[in-house]
Formats: C-alpha cells, sequence, structure tokens
C-alpha cells in the first residue's frame, strides 16, 4: 500500500558544476539552499541583500546588480528608534546616520555587482506576493517598523510580476535563472490569504518557465505541501521547515540540477567533511594523529576536484602541533 504521494521531479537540468559561480536572493529558504551549496563548496553569495520576500523587490535588487538600475538616497528613512533603513533593503542593512547607511549600501551593491557579473546561476526564491506601498506609489522591500499608516498593503498580480521581469530580461542573458516558492506559510496574512499570496507566485513562476528558455522552475513549495506534508518536518512554530525536510529538498535539487558525477564526487565529500566535524577523544593521542594523516591523504585527493585548500591547511596544523 502506498503511504505517501512522492514528487518525482520529471526534468532534469544538470548543469550545475562546480565551475558555476551562483547568487541566491529572496526569502529565508534562499538562505537554506545557499547553505548547502556553500557547505558542498560552490562559490555563493547567499542573500547578499537580507532576506526579500515579494518578487518585485528582487528583481529591483538584480537590476541593482547589473547597475541598469541605482538605489535611490530619497528612500533612507529614520525610523521611530531613530535609526536609518532603506525601503528597497533588508533591516540588516542598518546605520546611526543617513551618510553612513548611504556609504554602506554602495558598498554592497558594488561589492554585489562584481560578484553578480561572473556569476552564471541565479536562484531567487519568493515568499509572498503580498506587499506594501508608500503614498508615493513605490514598491518597499522592508517597512523598517515605519508607522502602519505610511503603507498601503496590495497584492501583486501575475501580469505585474511578469512586466516587472521583463526589465530585467537582458541582465540575465548568458545566465541560468532558477525559480523557487518558499514553503513557509505567511501567518500574518492569514491561511487563506497566504494561500492566495502562493498562488499568485506559482502561477508568474509557471508562466516565467514557459516563456524564458534559461528560466527553470524547482518544485521546493510542493515536495513540502504535497509530497512531505506532514507537522514532522516543520520546527516548534509550525511555519519553518526541520533540517531533515531541508535534507530532502536538497537532496532532490542535486538529482535535477547536479550532474550524476558531481553528486557522486559530494557524496564523498561528506564523508570527508564529516570526519572534519569528528570530536576526537584524545587530540594527542596516536590514534588522532593516524587520523589526521589519513584525513590529509583524503583532502589531497579530493583537491583536484574541490578547493578544500583551507581544510588542509588545518589538518596540516593539527599535525605539526603535535609533533
Amino acid at each position: 500500500m502506498q503511504w505517501r504521494t512522492e514528487l518525482h521531479i520529471a526534468e532534469k537540468y544538470p548543469f550545475l558544476t562546480h565551475t558555476h559561480k551562483i547568487l541566491t536572493l529572496g526569502s529565508c529558504f534562499a538562505d537554506a539552499i545557499g547553505k548547502k551549496l556553500a557547505e558542498n563548496k560552490w562559490q555563493v553569495a547567499i542573500n547578499p541583500f537580507g532576506t526579500i520576500y515579494n518578487p518585485v523587490s528582487i528583481f529591483r535588487l538584480l537590476r541593482f546588480c547589473a547597475g541598469v538600475e541605482l538605489p535611490q538616497s530619497k528612500f533612507c528613512v529614520e525610523n521611530p528608534e531613530k535609526i536609518w533603513f532603506h525601503y528597497d533593503f533588508h533591516s540588516a542593512l542598518r546605520a546611526e546616520t543617513q551618510e553612513t547607511l548611504w556609504q554602506n549600501i554602495r558598498e554592497k551593491v558594488s561589492q554585489t555587482a562584481q560578484f553578480f557579473a561572473n556569476t552564471s546561476i541565479i536562484l531567487l526564491t519568493f515568499g509572498t506576493a503580498w506587499a506594501y506601498e508608500t503614498a508615493e506609489k513605490h514598491l518597499v522591500a522592508n517597512c523598517h517598523k515605519m508607522p502602519a499608516s505610511l503603507f498601503q498593503k496590495r497584492l501583486l498580480s501575475v501580469e505585474e510580476i511578469l512586466t516587472d521581469f521583463e526589465q530585467s530580461v537582458s541582465i540575465l542573458q548568458g545566465k541560468k535563472v532558477i525559480l523557487t516558492i518558499s514553503p513557509v506559510r505567511h501567518l500574518k496574512d492569514t491561511l487563506p490569504l497566504n494561500s492566495v499570496s502562493k498562488a499568485v507566485l506559482r502561477l508568474a513562476c509557471h508562466y516565467l518557465q514557459e516563456k524564458y528558455e534559461n528560466v527553470h522552475y524547482f518544485p521546493a513549495f510542493e515536495l513540502v505541501m504535497d509530497d512531505l506534508r506532514d507537522y514532522r518536518f516543520y520546527t516548534d512554530d509550525l511555519l519553518h521547515v526541520t533540517p531533515q525536510a531541508e535534507n530532502y529538498i536538497w537532496q532532490k535539487f542535486q538529482e535535477t540540477f547536479i550532474p550524476a558525477e558531481t553528486q557522486k564526487m559530494l557524496a564523498e565529500w561528506q564523508k570527508i567533511s564529516q570526519k572534519i566535524q569528528h570530536k576526537p577523544f584524545n587530540p594527542k593521542g596516536e590514534a588522532h594523529q593516524k587520523f589526521l594523516k589519513n584525513l590529509l591523504q583524503e583532502l589531497q585527493a579530493m583537491q583536484k576536484n574541490l578547493d578544500v585548500s583551507k581544510e588542509i591547511a588545518e589538518v596540516q596544523r593539527q599535525i605539526q602541533n603535535f609533533v
């Protein structure tokens, strides 16, 4: 008897190798996938501007990276706690003065732009289609605890998302785009309206994948909602998924985008990585020194495929300290 509806992803796009640099932008789920990529030795910039939930604000950040659109200082605001923020960025970008904030923003955009120029894979994770707009009709990425009276909440339309993406098409030539929808529910919108929001995002992703050859949809949302669909895969807040669920999604991600040979190599790397995390009972004992020397040999063999120079240096340091 079958007890679950496993999602088998039919379409495979095995283009992701370690020659690619990857930029992730979007919701906190972009952080989760980005960390998995980093742990497995990809060069990845993980949500450099902080967590952003709505697709229009995410697309704007892409245009900032490409230099076809620039941040505007008029959207710097001082909140009631006398801290300066910018409406186009997450609250992680903050300062005690407007001048310092503006300098920090310019530096962050410049750094990310340099990475973006050499990036071949863009991973975008949409969290919600609900957005907030100022009286001047500027759609913000974050309200920064400013008075609610300053904003109007509205639902982005599918057409609006598609049109805004059109403005970013030229800067994405030669790059592959992976779209995902965060499985995290937004309870503040209520469960019914959260479903409306996710439906808008899913439809937008469908049309974008249909229209552009370099755009691919990865069903992280469906893997949680339709495959796992059990509270044991959620953390205590009943909204975010557990590490076990993240690992399952990562497994499916590998099967979809990573070539079989690279997957095999990553399995070997995970074994080595676990050994690196090993806590010895007696760091000065002969058994541990033998363990370190064997580990060093494994790392040196892995070096031809992955950049493990930091790990090699650390193991060599431990061996030398014993001597």
